[in-house]
């Protein structure tokens, strides 16, 4: 307890409140001074970081700054205040007065209500704060400005700074995408460095509008619109060097809008075969797809694999001036001199499949479709090909066999896909190990399954860890490939409608070596770690799994060829770098059609897995959130809320976005390649088949087992 002299001192203080006083004079601690006041006036303890922001509309910030009170919740009736002084009676009428709701108190100490009150009702101090932890961004807008037109004061509030210094800090990074999501207690900013996710800064959930608007308006996009998807691009100069942004937001369900900022960098421009760094066996069976002058060249992988960096170095190798180059984009990220660039609009009718045609009539040699979304631009693709053109594209498949199973889907006749098919590339992207820290290992050091061919020099390494890679022990990315030649032998399989390892094992005297023997070659180079390529490319699951990893390389030499570079990979090689998995998956069917639904389910269930229904979207997200999923298959048109909505629901929540998701839909438009983007794991078109469910679903959750 205090003594009199002590109370009579801490009256006569003329600075700071009573509170501060006693704390500052060390006569007792905040947490000492809750309990007292918890206890005398049967009060709960404030929880700010729970406060609900939409009872900060309810109170005037001069009323919450001039009592020192925090809204943390509200309904019809009551509002629920923290305030460090519940004795003050006229306190509690005057706020009944101003709210006109009953007023609950809960206790807090002074200083988390002060701040609580500036991050809510001022975040721009909030952000004064973070940009000092920013280097002075050497930012530049590349735009054109209208002589004496007014400028926007949004360009010079704290948020435009920090916008600029969030560039121009992911830029220096190496950052691929900016991510800004609003979450249920602030606004997280992430950047996305080596293809992986990195949180640097958590904003006040107030700030996030503020940061969608100075974006928006970056990318003159429209600041009145929350409600729909938007898509734009910016021009911005940092440290001299010139950027080109495209920027997207989409509405998060009940929290506000999200911005991704992708950040392209120009030199990527002057890149070609060579840049890529491609194994020298690889390149040199690349090179001899682009000596056709007609025929189709594929790329495929999912987003984010390095498909269009790809395709742009074929181009730069292509563009000699002698040829007619024409590409048909959706967007078009880079601006190329000296070929003529197509931008694909669906809200204008110009489709892939309209521009390519007007683009036969151009007189092309060589025509870029950005991808195959469909069968009509599959068809007309396939024809162009055919008629003394060199397509190139992209498809979205796991591996280069799969790529002619895919355009089976599509409608294309066999015969046609043997005929205008020269080779198909798929490829990943692996994080490079750091050469400041990363240190050499010996070959016996890695898993028996994984180790190389005896007699063959390798130099394998391991990840440390240092400040030049950020304690991340990797820096840069290099292409895994698997590259599918077609000569006379597979052409005829894909005619005779051969499946995928059919036709892998057609091309093996050609020299192709699959995605995992592409990835144990970086290893044994000292390119990257076993552990990236398992986290990249997932199991590879072998036919016999009692094969020994001798016996596999015996099986993949030709009589004509030399010993591979790589081994078949069994499956054990997962279980020494990641934990087996174990236990019944648990897959949730939701499709708004009951008869699609106990297809599905029975198909599942044949093959041991529990499977649970959900009618629509909304009964979809409450079952995931009370229970745990290995996997949900997942229809797009459905009542209340439809499959994109889901997914963009899951993936914006912390305890669901890492649930796997396979799409089904009955559409032909554009949906595969935005469920995709969305974070879909596969896409299937109804109506199924079991076979190709059962694969898919299989493949799915062998992958999610790595996450």
């Amino acid at each position: 307890m205090l003594l009199g002299v002590q109370v009579e001192e801490l009256r006569r203080g003329d600075s700071g409140t009573i509170w501060e006083r006693i704390v500052s004079r060390g006569y007792a601690s905040e947490q000492k001074i809750l309990d007292v006041l918890i206890s005398r006036f049967k009060l709960r303890r404030a929880d700010l970081s729970a406060a609900d922001p939409r009872a900060v509309t309810l109170l005037p910030e001069s009323v919450a700054r001039k009592h020192q009170v925090f809204p943390l919740a509200a309904d019809g009736r009551t509002i629920t205040l923290a305030t460090a002084n519940p004795h003050d009676l006229e306190l509690e009428e005057t706020l009944r007065f101003v709210t006109g709701r009953r007023v609950t108190l809960q206790v807090a100490a002074p200083g988390e209500i002060a701040s609580h009150i500036e991050e809510t009702y001022q975040p721009e101090r909030a952000i004064n704060r973070l940009l000092d932890g920013f280097d002075t961004p050497s930012i530049e807008t590349i735009e054109e400005e209208t002589p004496g037109a007014p400028r926007d004061p949004a360009l010079d509030a704290p948020m435009a700074r920090l916008v600029d210094a969030m560039i121009a800090d992911g830029v220096r990074e190496g950052a691929s995408d900016i991510h800004a999501e609003p979450l249920s207690d602030g606004t997280s900013v992430r950047y996305r460095i080596d293809g992986v996710l990195k949180e640097v800064m958590r904003l006040p959930g107030s700030a996030g509008p503020s940061l969608v608007r100075r974006v928006k308006i970056l990318a003159k996009l429209d600041v009145t619109d929350p409600l729909h998807p938007h898509d734009g691009r910016a021009g911005v100069r940092v440290d001299g060097k010139v950027i080109d942004l495209r920027i997207a937001t989409v509405p998060v369900a009940r929290r506000g809008e999200k911005v991704v900022i992708r950040i392209l960098d120009q030199t990527n421009l002057r890149s070609n075969i060579p840049d890529l760094n491609l194994p020298e066996q690889e390149q040199g069976i690349f090179r001899s797809f682009l000596g056709n002058r007609e025929g189709m060249v594929l790329v495929t992988g999912p987003t984010g694999s390095g498909k269009t960096t790809t395709l742009y170095a074929v181009v730069n190798e292509l563009r000699t001036g002698k040829v007619n180059i024409i590409t048909v984009e959706d967007p078009v990220e880079y601006d190329i001199p000296g070929i003529s660039q197509l931008q694909v609009s669906e809200a204008q009718g110009f489709t892939f499949a309209t521009a390519l045609r007007s683009v036969l009539r151009q007189d092309p040699d060589i025509v870029l479709v950005g991808e195959i979304r469909d069968a009509e631009t599959a068809g007309i693709a396939i024809q162009a090909g055919l008629s003394g053109h060199l397509v190139l594209s992209t498809l979205h498949t796991n591996d280069a066999p799969s790529a002619v199973v895919r355009l089976r889907d599509l409608g294309l006749d066999g015969f046609k896909i043997a005929s205008v098919l020269k080779g198909v590339v798929a490829q990943r992207l692996v994080r490079k190990l750091c050469l400041a820290c990363s240190v050499p290992i010996e070959a016996d050091e890695l898993p028996p399954e994984a180790r190389p061919p005896k007699g063959r020099k390798v130099t394998p390494r391991r990840a440390v860890g240092c400040k030049a890679c950020s304690a991340t022990g990797f820096r840069g990315r290099a292409a895994v490939v698997e590259i599918m030649p077609v000569d006379n032998n597979v052409a005829h399989k894909i005619e005779a409608g051969a499946l995928p390892d059919e036709l892998l094992a057609a091309a093996r005297p050609l020299g192709m070596r699959t995605l995992w023997e592409s990835g144990l070659d970086r290893v044994w180079q000292g390119v990257t770690s076993l552990d990236e390529v398992v986290r990249v490319l997932g199991e590879w699951e072998q036919e016999d799994q009692d094969e020994s990893a001798a016996t596999a390389i015996a099986r993949n030499i030709s009589a004509a060829a030399t010993p591979p570079a790589a081994a078949a990979v069994p499956a054990g090689v997962r279980a020494a770098v990641a934990a087996e998995y174990s236990g019944k998956p648990r897959i949730l069917v939701a499709d708004d059609d009951p008869q699609m639904r106990r297809l599905v389910r029975s198909i599942l269930e044949r093959d041991g897995y529990e499977v649970s229904e959900a009618a629509d979207g909304l009964d979809a997200l409450d079952q995931v959130e009370g229970k745990a999923f290995d996997l949900m298959v997942l229809d797009v048109d459905m009542p209340r809320l439809d499959g994109l909505g889901v997914l963009e629901e899951l993936r914006a929540r912390v305890t669901t976005s890492g649930v796997p998701v396979i799409v089904l839909t009955a559409g032909t438009d554009d949906t595969e390649s935005r469920v995709l983007d969305l974070g879909a794991q596969d896409y299937l078109t109804k109506p199924i088949q079991a076979q190709s469910l059962q694969a898919r679903v299989k493949a799915v959750l062998r992958r999610a087992k790595l996450t």
